[in-house]
């Protein structure tokens, strides 16, 4: 199945793409050149994947997979899902190896080793069958170069719709909306802080275009976060957790706690592969 896309910068008139998946707001297409993220396009396509003729699309990633790219465009509209196409939300496989999803093979194949040691069903002490099969299931498609590319291009695009908790285009309000913001705020800092340790920072920017909430709604948020010490920002103009926002969040989560704070033992079990 193709679809067409629309005022591509340095392409002229329409540009025929592949589609290789479908989600409810995104899609997987596979082109002969690279598209810059975060550029906005114009699409066109069947119903059946939801687009009901012609739409726009913003470019959430775009990697190089043989001879040509893939990318993932998610729909700058909510959409109906499409016919007879179901589907399941992407697993986290960065957050369930706790690296970032820039780490490199080396980093991934490292922790990968701590963890399968730390949850193999032989370790007495910390062994959890259903954590190694997570774990062992992640490592499986980062470790495969082609396997994390196609990965990629879903797990950018869910990654936009997880933390989206407001409509765009709607006025955000109420005590109840400004307790889901901050919540919202602080777990990306942690997630940032935990996986990302040399650079554990968030743009505005990057606030805005994860949670789908105008800046001018996160404001006060911020403000709040920042005046009680959970939140810092930077001369760059760049967003932070503290020590202290880290209990916050963590206190969030106590059933986590167990699970997340176990060290290695001294001894493990030989994992081979």
């Amino acid at each position: 199945m193709w679809v067409m896309l629309e005022n591509v910068p340095g392409r002229s008139g329409e540009v025929r793409a592949r589609v290789v998946d479908v989600s409810e707001n995104s899609i997987g297409v596979e082109l002969p050149f690279w598209l810059r993220e975060d550029e906005l396009v114009g699409i066109k396509g069947p119903a059946s994947l939801g687009l009901n003729g012609k739409g726009k699309a913003r470019v959430a990633v775009c990697t190089s997979v043989g001879d040509g790219y893939r990318a993932g465009l998610v729909y700058e509209e909510r959409r109906e899902a499409p016919a007879e196409q179901p589907t399941d939300a992407v697993p986290d496989y960065y957050e369930i190896l706790q690296v970032s999803p820039k780490a490199d093979p080396d980093m991934i194949h490292r922790v990968f080793r701590l963890l399968a040691q730390r949850y193999h069903p032989d370790n007495t002490t910390t062994g959890d069958e259903t954590a190694f099969r997570a774990v062992a299931e992640a490592y499986k498609v980062l470790s495969d170069p082609e396997k994390r590319a196609a990965y990629d291009v879903n797990y950018q695009a869910h990654r936009l719709l997880r933390w989206q908790i407001f409509d765009q285009g709607k006025a955000v309000t109420g005590k109840a909306a400004e307790k889901a913001k901050r919540k919202g705020i602080l777990e990306l800092l942690y997630t940032a802080r935990r996986n990302q340790a040399t650079h554990p920072t968030m743009t505005l920017f990057e606030l805005e275009d994860l949670l789908g909430c105008p800046r001018e709604h996160l404001e006060f948020s911020l403000w709040y976060l920042k005046e009680n010490g959970l939140i810092t920002r930077s001369d760059n103009a760049r967003y932070s957790i503290t020590a202290k926002g880290v209990d916050h969040a963590e206190s969030e989560h106590p059933e986590q706690e167990e699970k997340i704070s176990h060290l290695l033992p001294a001894a493990q079990p030989h994992v081979t592969q």
